[in-house]
């Protein structure tokens, strides 16, 4: 099945954003999974997908790799977090992710275009 991207964000470091589309196929069950995930997450799917990309790209960058570099160090950090609260229940996910859109909600949301 084709899904046409429309106005997928990829913002390289020290670049200006840019704006491509992208076309990609993949099966329908793969295609329900990512319209839920982004319906749950509040985002549209480009925004949803472009996060995903995105993060893919980071976790297989060598900073990723770099113990000191700060954003692979902060991803794992919030990562770890995320699942000692969600397998412990110690503290609510809501609470967790109020938390972190709190810490970094308006950061995010000026790497996008439109709201998160």
């Amino acid at each position: 099945m084709n899904a046409l991207l429309d106005s997928l964000h990829f913002c390289p470091s020290m670049a200006e954003p840019t704006t491509t589309s992208l076309t990609i196929h993949i099966d329908v069950e793969l295609l329900r999974k990512l319209e839920a995930g982004a319906i749950a997450s509040g985002l549209s799917m480009d925004e949803h997908v472009g996060g995903l990309i995105e993060e893919a790209v980071f976790i297989n960058s060598p900073e990723f790799f770099d113990p000191g570099n700060d954003a692979a160090l902060e991803y794992r950090l919030i990562r770890e977090g995320l699942r000692s609260a969600f397998v412990e229940g110690s503290i609510p996910l809501e609470d967790v992710i109020e938390e972190l859109e709190s810490r970094y909600g308006a950061e995010r949301s000026s790497d996008r275009p439109s709201k998160a």
